[in-house]
């Protein structure tokens, strides 16, 4: 197939993203009317896999839509790949807070082939603790997995959205069904499955006890760190 057939498909894609309430890309940035409460999350991504804007935005919009329907609000920032950028990035400048989570887009190169995550989409460390804070997402295999199954960045979002759960859930809080199933058939991948791609209730009710406990612990440690105030 030719670059300009695949560029064309590609866009298309992206409309038919935006079509669907997952993966709007008005949602990608700071959905409007976004509440201030305790289930709500800054997700500070750092690209280094240089995905197209566009794609990004779509993907981020895929995951928010998927942490929505279990009442988690999402905020993404931008934040730069290397120090000499930093000042480019003053959104992510800010002290970061109980609810701040970095999630690192990376390109092949970034990436540990031997190691034990050699066939994931992505990892979340040390996820079981209340102060993870980092996942990261393997582009290259996202693209690959996605090639005649669904648009790229509807999978990117759904890896996203996979991820995040551990670092809101757990290192081990793989289920039977839904987003944080293990393995992704084929069917998984279509672009019309979206609505069985979700976290369960109960995942969402675990989701916020771990929110509210990790603010809790947040508050605590600052106490200390700072007895006066």
């Amino acid at each position: 197939m030719s670059r300009t057939v695949n560029l064309v498909s590609w866009v298309a894609s992206l409309a038919t993203l935006a079509a669907t309430g997952f993966g709007t890309l008005a949602w990608a940035k700071n959905p409007p009317g976004t509440p201030q409460n305790a289930w709500a999350i800054t997700l500070r991504v750092s690209n280094y896999a240089h995905v197209n804007r566009l794609a990004l935005l779509a993907a981020e919009g895929e995951a928010t839509g998927i942490l929505a329907q279990a009442g988690v609000t999402a905020r993404w920032v931008d934040c730069p790949t290397s120090n000499a950028e930093w000042e480019n990035y003053p959104d992510c400048q800010s002290a970061w807070q109980a609810n701040d989570y970095g999630v690192r887009v990376l390109p092949k190169a970034m990436v540990d082939s031997a190691g034990k995550w050699q066939e994931a989409l992505g990892v979340a460390y040390d996820s079981d603790g209340l102060f993870a804070y980092l996942a990261n997402v393997f582009y290259d295999r996202v693209d690959s997995l996605s090639q005649g199954a669904s648009p790229m960045p509807l999978l990117l979002g759904r890896a996203m959205a996979h991820e995040i759960g551990h670092l809101l859930l757990g290192t081990h809080s793989h289920s039977s069904k839904g987003i944080m199933r293990p393995f992704w058939s084929g069917q998984d991948l279509r672009l019309d499955v979206s609505p069985y791609l979700l976290f369960t209730p109960e995942q969402s009710r675990q989701m916020k006890a771990r929110l509210a406990a990790r603010a809790q612990a947040w508050q605590a440690q600052a106490k200390v760190a700072n007895p006066g105030r």
